[in-house]
């Protein structure tokens, strides 16, 4: 975590980039999505709303990183305190990988039907 602290923008950046682009959580629910959207009856226009719309949904994850920015000093102490899921990453990411896939296959049979 100390090293994550000293990193410059730059890094910083291509850091999440990387860590987003690899995670199979993120590359599951993008790949469902696009697959949602796909297989919808929607014309050009409603497909980009949805494109954006998901988008816009993804991307709160930058509020804790703004507020981070904006007020860094009142944030350090709740945002230090990850000892519970550090200790049990493995068992979020399982339930949350479990959750994403019951969805998808959920979404898969029920078009069969």
């Amino acid at each position: 975590m100390t090293a994550i602290d000293q990193m410059t923008p730059v890094k910083a950046a291509g850091m999440g980039v990387l860590l987003s682009a690899v995670n199979p959580k993120n590359l599951l629910l993008c790949v469902s999505a696009g697959v949602t959207v796909a297989a919808a009856s929607l014309d050009t226009a409603e497909q980009v709303a949805s494109v954006a719309v998901f988008t816009v949904a993804v991307s709160t994850v930058v509020v804790p990183a703004v507020a981070y920015a904006v007020a860094g000093a009142r944030l350090r102490h709740p945002l230090d305190e990850q000892g519970w899921l550090q200790a049990n990453i493995a068992t979020v990411m399982a339930v949350l990988l479990l959750v994403l896939g019951v969805s998808v296959l959920g979404k898969g049979l029920g078009g069969l039907l």
